[in-house]
């Protein structure tokens, strides 16, 4: 006898009830929060503007003594650079991401990240931060199998900023689904960029900022199928990255790779920032580096 069954989809059901146990992700994210917020700072006091004098511009009045032996006595003030850029974090949402704690690492990443924008340049820099997954179900109603992209945390407008929450996600999808009178969670495949199309548009209608940078989180290749089992694996998740993001910069942080770096570079390219405790730090803020400085304006 066919049992009926409902699927609910509400983001609450993405989080566990209590962060994780075993690991201590908020001194992991207290210590990832002190270096971000270092290298930030590095990277502001190198755009503070300063006076220069030069032989032309606006008169300094305590410098024309010197006019008979030096022609250096007008100043100019270099312009403030304002940040113009908005960094997408895309978090892999798999199963697999909860062995060795890999999706509390980087929800504590993300959370890290976010306190030191707020605190470090007063939300100059925007951001946004996603979980991607592949719900291991398939639904007529949704054209069958499919993919979703869930935005946890944000400081745009009108967007709750709680660092803290983030630090409970778990690796269930944005459903749940019920068997006559019984609930269960979703798990979920490893979407990856099959989840781009929907970013872009969103990037489209919502993104404030001239620039973007997306950072994507993951444990290895892609793994899902799309509409009337379509595979998406490695071959179709490079294909995604070179048609959706061959314009855009972009890094992948690997957080423990289950993948062979053959299939790394045809998956992802050659922007890879390996991740297995905060010592990544400094290889990802280089990165990052180029990637802002070019983006202040």
């Amino acid at each position: 006898m066919a049992r009926n069954r409902t699927v609910t989809i509400n983001k609450e059901f993405m989080y566990a009830s209590e962060e994780s146990y075993g690991f201590p992700i908020r001194d992991f994210r207290d210590n990832l929060y002190n270096r971000f917020s270092r290298n930030m700072m590095l990277l502001l006091d190198a755009k503070k503007p300063r006076t220069t004098f030069t032989n032309k511009g606006r008169l300094e009045p305590r410098r024309a003594y010197r006019y008979n032996f030096s022609d250096q006595i007008f100043k100019q003030n270099q312009h403030i650079p304002t940040g113009d850029t908005t960094v997408i974090f895309m978090i892999d949402g798999s199963g697999s991401m909860d062995s060795h704690k890999r999706i509390q690492k980087c929800s504590a990443i993300c959370s890290a990240f976010a306190k030191a924008v707020n605190d470090v340049t007063k939300n100059q820099i925007k951001f946004e931060v996603f979980v991607k997954h592949a719900p291991s179900v398939s639904d007529e109603q949704y054209g069958g199998r499919f993919v979703t992209l869930t935005k946890v945390l944000s400081n745009t407008e009108g967007v709750v900023k709680d660092y803290d929450k983030i630090l409970k996600l778990d690796t269930y999808c944005p459903l749940s689904q019920k068997y006559d009178n019984e609930e269960s969670h979703v798990s979920s495949y490893t979407a990856e960029f099959a989840v781009l199309p929907a970013l872009r548009k969103y990037m489209a209608k919502r993104l404030t900022t001239k620039n973007a940078i997306i950072v994507n989180m993951t444990d290895g290749g892609a793994y899902c199928e799309l509409g009337g089992h379509l595979s998406f694996r490695s071959k179709e998740n490079g294909q995604m990255r070179t048609k959706y993001l061959s314009q855009i910069p972009h890094v992948t942080i690997m957080v423990g790779a289950d993948i062979s770096k053959k299939e790394i570079d045809q998956a992802y390219g050659k922007n890879i920032v390996e991740c297995e405790d905060e010592n990544f730090v400094p290889s990802l803020f280089k990165m990052f580096m180029g990637f802002l400085e070019n983006s202040y304006e």
